[in-house]
């Protein structure tokens, strides 16, 4: 039979060569045909025409149309299969700018999310910084793909009630969930596991970054700004924070990832097109939002008169800015001049200088100057363009004096019709009587400096444009405190003078100190406002001195670290990394009260507890180092002479960023109370003991093992009363003495199994001996136990079970943390670092860290599966659980000397689960209830039931041996004994037999279509892969 069969193949095999011999003689010979032939047919026509450069008399064209022969193809597939040479494209390079994008619309998203989302988000980027700390970035990415998938669903779910009160929260929902998954799209650009994997996704990434993102975050805060300002105003207010934000994105700026192909490819982040698109879709948006607003708001109608104004207003005032932007290189690439654009400015603006006075009317503005505001605006606009006017020095001169002399007398029109007894402190301090005058200086502070920057004198317009903005701030903020100015205004006009600094400072016309004094005056004033609103809950608090100065200190620490500073310098010396991180964590400390307060009332519900504040803080000042960090590391990036000491640089800033935010995730947890007791003082002792711990393993100091462990074991202290007082309902002091012998030792042993750098005889006696002590320490607490459990009263509450004694609970924690580290240790630093058997002939006998290991696992596994829930189901499936225990199992002499890691480590987890549940089946079978209630079917059904089971049986064991072994054993009994699982499903009598049953047909379904061979019986195996 075997030799038939084998005579077929042949025949057949000898069959298919002889058919691709023909076919390739065939091939051949037309080639050749066609290379001979048509050379003399064209030999006899006409010649001296451009017949010679005919694609018809190529001779290989038949060649092009013949299928590849098998050699090309294989070294197509070997080329394919080649691995690629992957190379990292370089950091993302505008972190900065997509942080001041997002941070509103981040405040906003916690605050929705509440308490948890923010210790979600702490521990997350502690997790990440602790991993990036190990130097693989591969699983950076892992851990923040894991970390982000239920952060995103909390934050949805956190959403979704919102449905409820109203179908237009739809919206909300989405821009929510854009803006999350785009903000997961910056963070993975800081991976480089990421960026060398897929380059063309962080291109697209970056663009979306560059494009989308400005105007989901705008949306976000507009949203969140219409639950203070009226409906009307939020078309108005989202053009102007979106024409801030595209200042940002549409300049022409360098790709981070994209690589130049050819040498007419554009590098930029944004092509022209798109740069089209997005300033089409802004001129658009603004106006189409306020007709979508006004067909909800009751009162105004879409085509009324008011309407119609609201309307052209929007739609000039687009215009207008949409021409303020770089949208040069749009004319460029359409080849139209750019005076189309100047001349789109004019009429826009003039447009909208004109009806400014109907719509600002009913928007709430009420002041008796509000008519004659136009008139202002165009003598403003006419002056500029007087002095920006070069040539006929004499007559711009006698123009601009005349214009100047209007508007002394606009402003002293406006200022005689003002209430002339006015008497206010100013902060409660400086009294104000002559308020008019301050007003009247600042006036021509404003005037002075409109002349000084037509004269080139940019540092004198610098000290100019500081003075100016003390007095505006001066001015503003003693109007708001005396009920005469809202925080709406006094914000507005913040955040568009901090603009014009900005776009000053970037033209050059100040210089870099001024423009930061500046900004850090009007936002500052700005943050006072807000911050005054929040804290006085009722929207009318005043703003103090101190509060004043303190957000000032904050503001002038990012402003100088983060957004004004030159991205072409090189590293920045250790003095001035040291100088830059204390002044932002004490300006952050500085704003306890006035800012963090505030957050931490918006983000916590309304609490007002300094605990969450100081917790704040460490989170707050982990993410501002972590951002210097990445600034750090940005520099050094651009700088190949010095990318040595400035990584170096770059990692101790991310360790104090680990710290803190480690140090905010405990405070926040623990939450300890600012009170004079016992407990309190222990709670912030306990929390001071973890942040050194924290510390202590992010610096790695160089200490001699005497100073070491006395450290670690006063670190233990803590902890171990810690675990006495969650353990026991009261503190006895052997048993705290105890727990922090246990703490200490298992401290010791992460430390030496983290420091060491190979296996020596003094490590592996360290090591010995915490195992030793920790295992003697829990007999010991065992002992006592055991003798306070005999000692109590039969029918006492507390004597309800053997296994219900506290000393259980630490016995398992004890064993997990011994099993986990040692596993670690054996991973990480290879197989070699912790032997199966001592190297030195003499000690040969002595016991191995891996056989100490091993059996503290096996245990630990069974004293897990005795502290599982009452439920019967839930404790089988807890059981089940507990056996990746011993995934944690090694190599040793004596109990497993085969185990090699890879697919024999699942080896034992497999087969304890495959045991637990088929045990707990037969246990639990309607065989063992009474039988005469239940009746004979009832004890047929369970009598089936345990043979089914039984039937199962070899499916289990075949995963074991596929594991462990790597033979498979018999093929058959997994192909008809699988089927069998789904009548045990039909015929289960508790859940447990279900869980068996899916188990053993995931289990024979994978065998199957994986490593089972599946050749028909008929046919010899060894012959079929021959």
């Amino acid at each position: 039979m075997v030799a038939t069969i084998w005579g077929e193949n042949l025949d057949v095999t000898q069959k298919k060569e002889s058919t691709m011999m023909e076919s390739f003689l065939v091939d051949a010979e037309n080639s050749l045909h066609h290379r001979t032939s048509y050379p003399q047919s064209n030999s006899q026509g006409s010649s001296g025409d451009d017949s010679e450069d005919d694609p018809l008399d190529d001779p290989f064209l038949y060649d092009k149309f013949l299928p590849d022969p098998a050699w090309a193809k294989v070294n197509k597939e070997e080329a394919e299969a080649r691995p690629k040479i992957l190379v990292d494209p370089g950091p993302f390079r505008y972190n900065q700018r997509v942080f001041v994008t997002s941070l509103p619309a981040m405040i906003l998203v916690m605050a929705l999310g509440g308490e948890t989302l923010v210790l979600m988000v702490a521990i997350g980027t502690t997790a990440i910084t602790l991993v990036s700390q190990l130097g693989d970035s591969r699983r950076c990415v892992i851990a923040f793909v894991v970390i982000f998938i239920p952060s995103h669903i909390y934050i949805i779910a956190s959403v979704l009630p919102l449905l409820w009160l109203s179908v237009w929260h739809s919206f909300l929902l989405v821009l929510v969930n854009v803006y999350v998954v785009l903000t997961a799209c910056w963070i993975i650009l800081q991976f480089k596991a990421f960026r060398m994997e897929e380059p063309a996704l962080c291109a697209v990434a970056e663009q979306m970054l560059f494009t989308v993102y400005p105007l989901v975050c705008s949306s976000l805060v507009c949203w969140g700004l219409g639950a203070v300002l009226p409906v009307s105003v939020i078309p108005t207010v989202f053009s102007f924070i979106w024409f801030v934000l595209l200042q940002l994105y549409l300049v022409p700026t360098l790709s981070s990832f994209r690589s130049q192909a050819t040498s007419d490819e554009n590098l930029d982040v944004i092509q022209i097109p798109i740069v089209t698109i997005t300033v089409i879709v802004f001129v658009c948006l603004g106006p189409f939002l306020f007709m979508f607003l006004s067909l909800l708001i009751p009162n105004t109608g879409p085509f009324s008169i008011m309407s119609l104004i609201h309307f052209v207003f929007i739609l000039s005032l687009t215009l207008f800015l949409s021409t303020l932007l770089n949208i040069r290189q749009i004319f460029e690439y359409l080849g139209l001049p750019f005076t189309t654009a100047i001349y789109v400015r004019w009429v826009s603006g003039v447009l909208c200088t004109c009806i400014c006075y109907p719509v600002l009317k009913a928007y709430g503005f009420d002041s008796h100057f509000l008519p004659l505001l136009p008139v202002a605006i165009a003598i403003f606009a006419t002056l500029g363009v007087v002095l920006a006017f070069k040539k006929r020095q004499v007559i711009m001169a006698g123009l601009a004096f005349v214009l100047i002399t209007s508007l002394i007398g606009l402003f002293v029109l406006w200022i005689h019709r003002m209430p002339h007894n006015l008497q206010h402190y100013f902060m409660g301090i400086f009294p104000l009587n002559g308020f008019y005058f301050l007003m009247c200086a600042h006036f021509l502070m404003c005037l002075l400096c409109l002349w000084t920057s037509s004269m080139d004198a940019n540092d004198l317009l610098g000290i100019l444009l500081v003075i100016q903005a003390i007095s505006l701030s001066v001015c503003e903020v003693s109007l708001h405190n005396a009920g005469l100015y809202s925080t709406t205004l006094l914000q507005l006009s913040g955040l568009t003078a901090t603009y014009m600094a900005y776009r000053m400072q970037l033209v050059g016309k100040v210089s870099h100190g001024a423009a930061i004094m500046a900004t850090t005056i009007h936002v500052g004033k700005a943050l006072a406002g807000a911050t005054a609103m929040v804290l006085d809950g009722n929207g009318g608090g005043e703003v103090t001195l101190y509060s004043l100065v303190a957000l000032c200190c904050i503001t002038y620490a990012v402003a100088s670290v983060f957004v004004f500073r030159s991205n072409n310098q090189t590293q920045l010396p250790s003095l001035q990394v040291a100088k830059d991180i204390l002044m932002l964590l004490i300006a952050l400390a500085v704003n306890c009260h006035h800012l963090l307060l505030p957050v931490a009332m918006l983000m916590f519900q309304g609490s007002q507890s300094y605990t969450n504040v100081i917790g704040l803080w460490c989170m707050l000042g982990g993410g501002l180092v972590l951002l210097y960090s990445q600034a750090v590391a940005g520099v050094s990036s651009a700088d190949d002479n010095s990318s040595g000491s400035s990584n170096s640089t770059s990692q101790h800033i991310l360790k104090l960023a680990l710290t803190l935010a480690s140090m905010g995730v405990i405070v926040m947890v623990v939450h300890p109370h600012l009170s004079l007791s016992f407990h309190s003082l222990f709670l912030w002792v306990e929390i001071i003991s973890l942040f050194l711990l924290v510390a202590f393993l992010s610096t790695h100091p160089k200490l001699s093992p005497t100073r070491m462990i006395l450290l670690l074991l006063c670190l233990a202290f803590c902890p171990g009363i810690r675990a006495c007082l969650s353990l026991w309902p009261e503190l006895h002091i052997a048993n705290a003495v105890l727990c922090i012998a246990i703490s200490g030792a298992l401290f010791i042993l992460v430390f030496v199994c983290i420091f060491i750098q190979e296996m020596t005889e003094a490590s592996d006696k360290i090591m010995k001996y915490c195992i030793a002590t920790v295992l003697l320490s829990c007999m010991i607490l065992f002992g006592l136990d055991l003798t306070y459990f005999l000692s109590l009263p039969v029918n006492s509450p507390e004597q309800l079970s053997l296994w219900t004694m506290p000393v259980w609970r630490a016995v398992l924690v004890t064993g997990l943390v011994l099993s986990f580290v040692l596993k670690v240790v054996q991973t990480v630093k290879s197989p070699d670092k912790l032997p199966t058997t001592s190297e030195i002939e003499h000690t040969k006998g002595k016991i191995s860290v891996s056989l100490m290991t091993n059996c503290i696992t096996v245990f630990t596994f069974l004293v897990a599966c005795t502290q599982g829930p009452d439920d019967s189901t839930l404790h089988d499936i807890w059981c089940c659980a507990c056996s990746i225990t011993l995934a944690c199992l090694q190599r040793d002499s004596f109990l497993l000397p085969k185990l090699n890691g890879g697919e024999q480590q699942a080896a034992p987890t497999v087969a304890a689960s495959g045991f637990v549940l088929s045990l707990a089946t037969v246990v639990r079978s309607r065989t063992w209830w009474s039988i005469w209630p239940a009746g004979v079917w009832s004890l047929l059904g369970g009598a089936f039931e345990i043979m089914l089971v039984l039937a199962l049986a070899p499916i289990f064991y075949c995963v074991w041996a596929m594991l462990w072994h790597g033979e498979i054993v018999s093929e058959p009994a997994v192909v008809f004994l699988t089927p069998y699982s789904v009548l045990l499903v039909l015929l289960a009598s508790c859940y447990t037999a279900w869980v068996l049953a899916i188990a053993a047909l995931v289990s024979g379904v994978w065998m199957m279509m994986y490593r089972l061979p599946m050749v028909p019986y008929s046919i010899d195996p060894t012959i079929y892969y021959r």
